[in-house]
């Protein structure tokens, strides 16, 4: 896995801004992405940047209850995945994880997706968001092209 991309943020509108820049410069169509870290670091803002850089034109709101949001565009549909409620892999499975990964047009972004490495196999993008001093968060986005 080797890091492709290490920014920072100062606020919630900055961190929409690089997850923008991440769906612009990196995303395709059959894309996976791991979002990670502490709760309340950004997640979410990450995912809504990356969402409004596809151009889905709707609020994107936490999966946290619901699990799965989908957003569809001309082309390809934006799934936003989260598991902190998740205990197991198995429920990740009855889910339908099969399915939606499955999706050669689907951009996939699963928050909290560390909970359980094993299901992914590359390619995938993993960003890792973590506090710094104050307000600032670090961004650091790896990609895992082979699992070799």
């Amino acid at each position: 896995m080797k890091i492709i991309a290490r920014w920072q943020s100062k606020s919630e509108e900055e961190t929409r801004k690089w997850g923008e820049k991440l769906a612009k410069d990196f995303l395709r169509p059959g894309d996976l992405v791991i979002v990670a870290g502490e709760l309340g670091v950004g997640k979410t803002q990450l995912v809504k940047g990356i969402a409004k850089g596809l151009g889905i034109k709707e609020e994107v709101k936490s999966p946290s209850f619901s699990l799965v949001h989908e957003y569809r565009k001309e082309g390809f549909t934006f799934y936003h995945l989260d598991f902190y409620r998740l205990e197991k892999e198995e429920e990740v499975v009855d889910l339908g994880w099969e399915e939606y990964r499955e999706d050669e047009k689907g951009i996939m972004v699963v928050e909290w997706g560390d909970k359980f490495p094993f299901l992914f196999s590359p390619p995938f993008f993993l960003v890792h968001l973590s506090y710094r001093e104050g307000d600032t968060r670090d961004i650091e986005v790896y990609y895992d092209s082979c699992s070799g």
